[in-house]
């Protein structure tokens, strides 16, 4: 069995080629089903974010059979011909390659902004929601746990979650640099009720005179109540007002186009940042004179320079990713070979009920001797000396 990642990011897909991979929850089902169904999958997780789409499989085999048809799946729902250069965007991990790269997403250390915290609540997401379909087993169990024990590690052991700045808090922090301040400026949220969209409205809260308004299509959270709650099929007739627009939804329509911005009145300088994967907001947009747009593009490159002040955590943080993932390998090992380290001990056990122990001791030395080279016997030994005799 082999463990197999596909993947599509910010590092190599731009956000239109991203937005083919950002799955709705029926698509994200089809796939899954798709793939356990099949008879090359024993488990499956799929982590879809706006930045990443990223399917983690446990193959019966080891053959390219296995791996071609999770791409063609993939492909498939994306609406993509295999034959596409955009299939040129995914990249294929395996065995430690791929748990490396988990391990590292889970702590945010592959994300666009260094350390993100919301990277770890996503992985957990997509492991427990494969967990409650029962698509995963022992295998992912320990894998994914073991990631996201390191993730938490790095977290609490680095400064790096004390340093966090989110996707959010760039675009809010943009759109402030555009006015000077946020301070009595007027702040739309569309899409308040989806994860990048409820986390930029408790940011715009925090903001001291800003004025805050989602848009609704029918229940309303108690935790908004502090927010100005506007009806979303109204949401043109409130941009008249607005000094701030920001939409970060899973829709698969523009939530705002520039032909009915036209139509209404508005301010002379309005900005508009979206935060969607595909985009939310008509790119066009921005050929309106007094209107500026940020897209996720613009806020892959602000957090750049955020993580330019974080790069001095890195060590430290990956030391902790090395620890948690060699101790994951090695249980895995122990795991996978559990009958043959049996085998190991009562080969020991019945040479010392013939012989004495030192003499028993002495044949399994010799005979791990006699049967590695060089270097594997100069590894034995390096790890033995390792080892306690005494206190």
């Amino acid at each position: 069995m082999s463990i197999q990642l596909l993947c599509v990011s910010h590092k190599t897909a731009d956000t239109k080629r991203r937005g083919l991979f950002a799955f709705d929850d029926d698509a994200k089902a089809r796939i899954m089903e798709r793939l356990i169904s099949s008879p090359y999958i024993n488990e499956a997780v799929l982590l879809a974010t706006c930045n990443r789409t990223e399917l983690y499989c446990e193959v019966r085999e080891k053959t390219e059979t296995a791996v071609l048809f999770m791409q063609q799946v993939l492909l498939e729902e994306a609406g993509v011909s295999e034959n596409s250069e955009i299939q040129d965007v995914i990249l294929r991990y395996e065995e430690k390659k791929a748990v490396h790269h988990l391990f590292m997403v889970a702590a945010g250390l592959d994300s666009v902004v260094l350390g993100e915290d919301q990277i770890l609540g996503q992985v957990k997401n997509a492991y427990l929601a494969s967990d409650k379909k029962g698509y995963i087993g022992n295998s992912f169990h320990s894998l994914f746990q073991a990631a996201m024990a390191a993730a938490k590690k790095v977290k609490t052991d680095t400064p790096m979650s004390k340093t966090s700045v989110s996707t959010a808090s760039l675009a809010l922090k943009q759109a402030g640099e555009e006015f000077g301040t946020l301070s009595g400026k007027n702040i739309m949220i569309i899409g308040a009720s989806g994860k990048i969209g409820n986390i930029v409205m408790l940011d715009a809260l925090d903001i001291e005179g800003a004025n805050v308004y989602v848009t609704a299509r029918n229940h309303i959270p108690e935790k908004n109540a502090r927010c100005n709650i506007i009806d979303y099929k109204d949401r043109y007739e409130h941009m008249e007002k607005m000094d701030v627009i920001i939409s970060a939804t899973s829709s698969p329509h523009y939530t705002v186009t520039r032909k009915h911005f036209e139509e209404k009145e508005h301010k002379n300088k309005v900005v508009f940042i979206d935060l969607a994967v595909p985009f939310d907001i008509s790119p066009d947009i921005e050929k309106i004179q007094g209107v500026a747009r940020y897209s996720m593009e613009d806020m892959n490159r602000l957090a750049a320079k955020n993580n330019e002040l974080k790069k001095s955590y890195l060590c430290d943080a990956k030391e902790i990713i090395r620890e948690y993932e060699q101790e994951y390998l090695k249980n895995e090992i122990f795991r996978a070979n559990r009958e043959k380290i049996n085998g190991f001990m009562a080969y020991i056990k019945e040479n010392a009920e013939k012989k004495s122990l030192d003499a028993a001791v002495h044949k399994m030395i010799f005979d791990i001797k006699e049967k590695s080279n060089a270097q594997e016997f100069q590894d034995f030994v390096e790890i033995i000396a390792k080892i306690q005799w005494y206190c």
